[in-house]
């Protein structure tokens, strides 16, 4: 506790500072290099907009006890619909295992940090 009765949160490794920014879907940091598991509460169809004004239309998937939903890509809505198949209305209350990979960037160049999708959901943590 501070002087001021505030409660001091720091995680075992630090707080990443991405963590603290205002976002409205899950980053690769937020899984601080676990694998995490959860189940799937909703998938909606989402209208999105990338830097510089591309539109793109992609699943958001949300899950059970958290706020904010995750954009799937192509890869991780092909893992998913290989273990419970394509339509998505299916893939609701389904448990999925999350973990952090690398993939090449969209600008070209150098690989990013992503998240994706163990073939096979893993026992919640």
């Amino acid at each position: 506790m501070s002087e001021k009765g505030d409660t001091v949160v720091v995680e075992k490794h630090g707080t990443d500072y991405r963590t603290m920014f205002d976002r409205d879907y899950i980053g690769h940091f937020d899984l601080m290099g676990k694998d995490v598991t959860v189940t799937i509460s909703k998938v909606l169809a989402g209208n999105l907009t990338a830097v510089g004004g591309r539109k793109s239309r992609k699943p958001i998937v949300y899950f059970d006890g958290k706020e904010k939903g995750m954009i799937f890509n192509k890869t991780n809505s092909k893992t998913v619909a290989a273990m419970y198949g394509n339509f998505v209305e299916k893939w609701v209350g389904k448990k999925i295992t999350l973990y952090v990979s690398t993939t090449r960037s969209p600008e070209g160049g150098n690989d990013v940090e992503c998240i994706r999708i163990r073939p096979n959901a893993q026992a919640p943590i």
